[in-house]
């Protein structure tokens, strides 16, 4: 019997660490040792229940659900009357995983009413956090979190590590069900450190969840990337039912993506899998990802349409009433583009959003206003789309981190395009600027938390990690470890910024008679894209016109030729190879001159310009261009944020002098401009050599006037806020800065490559020049390309010089960089 007992425990474990196929082997030996049922001695039949218990989960994980079930009926007699709640309990789990969710809550509910929470709390925890996956799974979010909070009062009390991390772990996913997802990912960090230690096979499942609050955060690309691990890893521990929902996770992350096909393939996969499962249930819900995919590939077809009621009724039968309402407001998109508005509204009267969530109030705007156009109501559209992303917006300022804030812009691309789209139909520059405005950076206008220093130790750690990879590599040691020990601390890392709750401090954007009225002798140049042609609206304090400039793509790529074509010039060539260089440097920045800018000049005159990119054009080196070379041009990602940081700044905070190691230059630059700042008697903070560290440059940093840093400077494309500048103990990245309770006002990256960014959907930027002026920094100045040190030390001194002379930091770049074209760029307020 002691073997039977241990391959009995053995199984129970790796049924609890999602090791189905393992437990399932496990628990036929512990019955293959127990022998014949026959000859059961005192506490055999007992044990043999126990293990036939178990070893239904682990059949019914396989996909055999009646042999688990028959399994459970056979159990129930083999156990004494006060353990036959453990086998109610089982059973409810086997339903629920069926999808027959209402017998599932009828045997939790008898189980629970045969337990004695006095004698038994952790049995009654078990049923407890199992119940509420039922609850959740309904929409029940009150009685959810009842038994969730039950549960871990009892699993802490007695001391149930197990139970306090799957509570855990679920009160995580209720909020994400509640729309918070900032705490949904602050409780997985807090799971997945119990997990580690505890059972290290659910960390499957919880990358699982992780990836469904990415999603709805619209971080496809690391939603992706979380639930593909997911999904392989529940799949080689056998566990059939969560690899098919982490399949239709992606598919939800491949919608939201842009990619409908992607979509409809990933649902269909999942569907077979929950249909051979006698799912009916999730395969409802596969196929809606299926049919709203289909929606968005064609979204005329009256069979869709059709399609979508008929899953409405389906999906409302079996009591699925948030996605019964996504399907009746697809089927409203459907009836509404194919000219059918009086179906749509049919449908939009009978379907409330009372309670709902984010996803479906963006919808049910999306499906107003596509009945709206299709009653020729352009102007009820356009409210309905306005009113969608001013909930979004709201939204927004719950979330903390600055990556989240721009990645919730992909939530409302839909709405925000299809605003511009017909605002551009219109042809009046004030309506074109005010969808410009709703649609571009709105995390700009929503603050980002400031991270705190809890992690400062895991921080120093990677750090520490980046220096060792860099020796590594000069020394031609092998880095593969490293790498992934710094990938690892990295992405752990992160994920704990996106726990950080937000401020809820946002503004509106603004009108373009305001940012009008703010310009003051310069023009504003707003670029803005539909259906990929490229166009702009520029305005000056009297006028605004609308001017189309053609496709996007072809002014895109003449930014990319004209970049490198200034990395290479940055490198020591050879006289004739640079003159070459040169040449088709000057040819290229004529081609980009003439897709964005030569139409707009008799407009624009001889003004300094405020231009507001889109798309890759946030990385263009404007003094390259013939006809803003010496001209002062600053570069906003939306004119609100330039007109919110367009206010003088305070003259009488200190400045900062900060060179990083292994720059020829760094150590010159700062001692020149140091000579200037104590000529000018301007307090000032000069950390060099070895005081060149991290923790000094941050302190020093808080609450500065004006902030001069000449180090390396390195542009992580995979995560923009990993961007660094090297320092000497380190690089200091873009998180760094997040952490700064009052970020300097003027910034000069005197770096190669620190203006780059990221840009994502609704032209959200990420990088370490954003991440300065999301956090509060007027103006940064950085470099979109490499430098050369003969060319940088007499540019930055001279720009300094003209600073304290009292030029805007616009002015003073431009005038400063005058003699030849640099990457330098004006960010933020000018």
């Amino acid at each position: 019997m002691s073997r039977a007992a241990d391959l009995y425990a053995a199984g129970v474990a790796a049924n609890e660490d999602m090791r189905p196929a393992a437990g399932a082997r496990l628990l036929r030996a512990a019955l293959r040792a127990l022998g014949d049922p026959a000859q059961d001695r005192d506490g055999e039949q007992n044990l043999r229940g126990r293990v036939s218990v178990s070893l239904a989960m682990a059949e019914a994980e396989a996909g055999h659900l009646g042999a688990g079930l028959e399994l459970l009926a056979a159990a129930t007699d083999l156990l004494p009357p006060q353990e036959r709640a453990i086998a109610h309990a089982q059973r409810a789990i086997l339903l629920r995983r069926a999808g027959r969710d209402d017998e599932s809550l009828a045997e939790y509910g008898v189980a629970l009413a045969t337990l004695d929470v006095q004698a038994q709390p952790v049995l009654v925890a078990k049923v407890l956090v199992n119940r509420a996956v039922v609850h959740m799974g309904a929409a029940r979010l009150g009685p959810a979190r009842a038994d969730l909070d039950q549960c871990l009062a009892l699993a802490r009390r007695e001391g149930a590590e197990v139970l306090v991390a799957k509570a855990v772990h679920d009160l995580g996913f209720l909020d994400y069900l509640s729309g918070d997802l900032p705490s949904a990912l602050h409780r997985y960090v807090e799971a997945e450190r119990l997990y580690e230690g505890l059972l290290p096979g659910i960390l499957a499942m919880l990358g699982l969840d992780r990836g469904r609050v990415l999603v709805a955060a619209g971080l496809v690309t690391e939603a992706e990337r979380e639930l593909a691990t997911a999904v392989e890893s529940l799949r080689a521990q056998g566990s059939l039912q969560d690899a098919a929902e982490g399949e239709l996770a992606r598919a939800a992350a491949a919608l939201l993506g842009g990619r409908p096909g992607d979509a409809r393939r990933l649902a269909r996969g999942a569907r077979t899998v929950f249909l051979r499962r006698g799912n009916v249930r999730w395969a409802a819900r596969a196929e809606l990802m299926d049919l709203r995919g289909a929606a968005a590939q064609e979204r005329r077809r009256y069979g869709t349409a059709a399609r979508a009621e008929q899953l409405h009724q389906t999906l409302a039968a079996l009591g699925m009433r948030d996605d019964a309402r996504a399907a009746a407001l697809v089927a409203a998109r459907v009836h509404a583009a194919a000219g059918r508005p009086d179906e749509a509204r049919r449908l939009l009267a009978a379907t409330s959003i009372r309670g709902a969530g984010l996803e479906a109030r963006l919808l049910q705007r999306a499906a107003r206003a596509d009945a709206a156009a299709a009653e020729s109501l352009p102007r009820v559209a356009a409210r309905e789309r306005r009113r969608g992303l001013a909930t979004l917006h709201r939204w927004r300022s719950r979330l903390g981190a600055l990556d989240l804030q721009g990645g919730a812009a992909l939530l409302g691309r839909e709405l925000a395009g299809a605003g511009l789209a017909d605002a551009l139909a219109t042809g009046r520059p004030a309506e074109v600027f005010a969808w410009a405005e709703l649609a571009r950076a709105q995390a700009m206008l929503t603050r980002p938390a400031v991270l705190g220093d809890e992690d400062d130790g895991a921080w120093r750690d990677l750090r520490a990690l980046g220096v060792a990879l860099a020796r590594a590599e000069l020394d031609g040691r092998p880095t593969a470890e490293l790498r992934r020990r710094r990938a690892r601390l990295g992405g752990e890392l992160r994920r704990r910024t996106w726990a950080v709750p937000g401020t809820g401090v946002t503004q509106r954007p603004a009108s373009l008679s305001r940012v009008q009225a703010a310009l003051d002798g310069a023009a504003l140049v707003v670029y803005v894209e539909s259906a990929g042609v490229l166009r702009a609206i520029v305005a000056t304090r009297s006028r605004a016109r609308l001017v189309t400039l053609g496709l996007l793509v072809e002014a895109q790529e003449a930014t990319a030729r004209l970049r490198a074509d200034l990395d290479v010039l940055a490198g020591g060539l050879p006289a004739d190879v640079r003159a070459g260089v040169r040449a088709a440097g000057a040819a290229d920045a004529a081609a980009l001159s003439g897709r964005v800018l030569d139409p707009l000049l008799a407009l624009v005159g001889d003004r300094h310009l405020v231009v507001v990119p889109t798309g890759g054009l946030l990385t263009v080196p404007w003094s390259a261009l013939p006809a803003t070379h010496g001209r002062p041009v600053t570069v906003a990602v939306s004119a609100s944020s330039w007109l919110d940081r367009s206010g003088a700044g305070s003259p009488d905070r200190p400045s900062v002098l900060v060179a990083g190691p292994g720059t020829s230059r760094g150590e010159a630059e700062v001692v020149a401009i140091a000579d200037l700042l104590r000529a000018a008697r301007r307090p000032t903070t000069r950390l060099v050599a070895e005081r060149a560290t991290v923790d000094a440059t941050r302190a020093a940093l808080s609450g500065a006037g004006v902030v001069h840093a000449a180090a390396h400077g390195r542009h992580e494309a995979d995560n923009p806020l990993f961007s660094s500048l090297e320092l000497a103990d380190g690089p200091l990245m873009g998180y760094d800065l997040l952490r700064l309770p009052h970020p300097p006002e003027l910034v000069v990256l005197s770096c190669c490559d620190l203006g780059l960014h990221d840009t994502r959907p609704g032209d959200e930027s990420l990088g370490t020049a954003s991440a300065l002026l999301a956090s509060g920094s007027r103006t940064v100045i950085a470099s979109v390309t490499r430098e050369t040190d003969d060319a940088a030390l007499p540019l930055m001194v001279d720009l300094h010089a003209r600073l304290l002379a009292g030029e805007r930091p616009a002015s003073a770049l431009a005038a400063a960089g005058s003699a030849d074209a640099t990457g330098f760029v004006c960010f933020g307020s000018g």
